[in-house]
């Protein structure tokens, strides 16, 4: 039997839907209900009879007989209950149409919105395929503007990479930044020159003269501070050219580096020994930076027993400014101090492989004594750049000469790939490499002094030659050309320091000095 408002069949377990469901689902419960009150109220008679032996339902009926209503009245209360049916069936009926009509205005809205959104899909469509047509032939000459616009670009890096390289090797030739090669089967290591003068080795400063290692450094700073001028770097640690209050070269460490605008003073004051303790104290607690000095007054063995201080600022400065180097070339894609921190001790074998390495195999004169870095160089990196800029950028070659800068936007050393590139460097910190310098020298003037005896404390028949021996080694030495420190004996022969012959029965006359 199917419900006749909402068609539905009465055995389905599903909520109801109207009042017609409900009363449906529970007629069967209200009958099976009436039938089990009857069935009790028999068995109460026949209990009842059994044990009265007369019969409840006639008790009952007795007691509870009343007056019958009259016919009239039962036909107008069936009539009534009937137009109260009516009424109800009416109602409910009239809500079931309406529901019908809703659910058709429903399913006419329905198939409306399916209409419009399949003739939406069609318009997208058609659409896109427009717009890709569209994309294709406005896009194609905005790539070509692109490609010309980074070919362009390339080039102009190009250009400037092959003029920095050659403001660099210029600026070499200038200064005469040379190397001085070995001959074959003697010992001893290559030389490396700039402005005629030696380039001081940090391994050798306890043997330097004060003059020439002072020359020396002042070409050399004014040298690096040029070449990153022409590569637009900025250094680490800041070089102070010679001005009006100081006429030597400073530096200054990393971390108050280009904080001040104009350099600073005092520098001067660093290598006086006679330093007042309170003046000390009050210019360490200014705020104006202390500069390192790049210049010697008296030998360094002298400076680290008279002022330790003054000792102390100078290996400081000389480290920094090898490290400065370093740093350059690490930045131009030669591996400085990756193998160990010595190699940022020659300053100018790193200078020279540089300039060299980045420039391309020079045509070297005849003579090997004396070889300077060629006037013209072409560029190495003859390659795609777009291409090589993206393996520079990804880290699978080095960057060219040129080519990393703080003062171009292409192949910017602050933004990531420089970054990332500077990154695997171990001497990030100088400290170290300033720790591991002073140690070294360290080291090398306490194994180094050396006692002289007089005749008295030592008893030996060629009293006299040993002490004519004697007299010849405290004879002042010289210079020669080259900056090496020769000693000038009285026979007219000149022997290196440490490499002169002694005659027989010379030896003995010094002694180790125990500490």
């Amino acid at each position: 039997m199917h419900c006749e408002i909402c068609h539905r069949p009465s055995g389905v377990r599903l909520p109801f839907n109207c009042a017609l469901c409900a009363q449906s689902y529970a007629y069967q419960p209200r009958v099976d209900l009436g039938l089990s009150l009857l069935e009790r109220e028999s068995i109460e008679e026949e209990v009842g009879r059994k044990v009265n032996n007369k019969p409840l339902s006639q008790k009952s009926a007795t007691a509870k007989r009343s007056p019958e209503p009259s016919p009239a009245w039962t036909i107008d209360r069936a009539a009534a209950d009937q137009m109260v049916l009516d009424e109800k069936t009416a109602k409910v009926l009239g809500h079931v149409k309406g529901l019908r009509e809703e659910i058709q205005h429903v399913k006419l809205d329905i198939a409306k919105r399916k209409a419009s959104l399949a003739r939406r899909r069609k318009e997208t469509t058609s659409a896109r395929q427009e717009l890709s047509r569209s994309q294709s032939t406005e896009l194609e000459p905005i790539k070509k503007d692109i490609k010309r616009t980074l070919h362009r670009w390339d080039n102009v890096h190009q250009q400037t990479m092959e003029q920095r390289l050659l403001h660099c090797t210029q600026a070499a030739r200038l200064y005469s930044l040379q190397q001085h090669k070995r001959r074959k089967g003697t010992g001893g290591k290559d030389m490396y020159a700039i402005g005629f003068m030696p380039i001081p080795d940090l391994r050798e400063l306890n043997s330097a003269s004060p003059s020439h290692l002072t020359t020396s450094l002042t070409h050399l700073a004014n040298f690096v501070h040029l070449v990153s001028h022409h590569l637009s770097l900025k250094l680490p640690a800041e070089i102070t050219l010679p001005h009006t209050a100081c006429p030597l070269a400073t530096i200054l460490s990393p971390n108050v580096s280009y904080t001040v605008n104009h350099p600073p003073s005092h520098g001067l004051a660093i290598v006086r020994s006679n330093v007042n303790p309170t003046a000390s104290r009050q210019m360490q607690s200014g705020t104006t930076p202390r500069p390192r000095p790049l210049y010697l007054k008296q030998n360094l063995s002298n400076l680290a027993k008279d002022d330790l201080r003054a000792y102390a600022y100078f290996v400081e400065g000389i480290t920094l400014l090898a490290w400065d180097i370093a740093w350059l070339c690490k930045t131009q894609g030669l591996d400085i101090g990756n193998g160990s921190w010595e190699e940022v001790c020659a300053m100018g074998k790193n200078l020279w492989q540089l300039l060299q390495a980045s420039s391309g195999p020079p045509t070297l004169p005849k003579k090997t004594s004396n070889q300077s870095i060629p006037q013209e160089a072409p560029i190495s990196w003859t390659s795609s750049l777009t291409n090589h800029r993206r393996d520079v950028e990804e880290g699978k070659v080095p960057p060219p000469m040129g080519h990393l800068s703080h003062g171009t936007a292409y192949g910017f050393l602050g933004a990531g790939p420089g970054n990332e590139y500077m990154r695997d460097w171990p001497l990030q910190n100088p400290v170290k490499v300033i720790d591991k310098v002073k140690s070294m020298l360290l080291a090398e003037r306490t194994g180094a002094e050396w006692e002289i005896l007089e005749g008295n404390e030592w008893e030996d028949e060629d009293g006299e030659a040993q002490t004519k021996i004697a007299k010849q080694d405290r004879q002042p030495g010289k210079i020669e050309e080259t900056g090496i420190l020769v000693r000038v004996v009285e026979d007219g022969k000149r022997a290196i320091d440490g490499e002169d012959e002694r005659g027989k029965g010379a030896s003995g006359w010094t002694k180790v000095k125990s500490r």
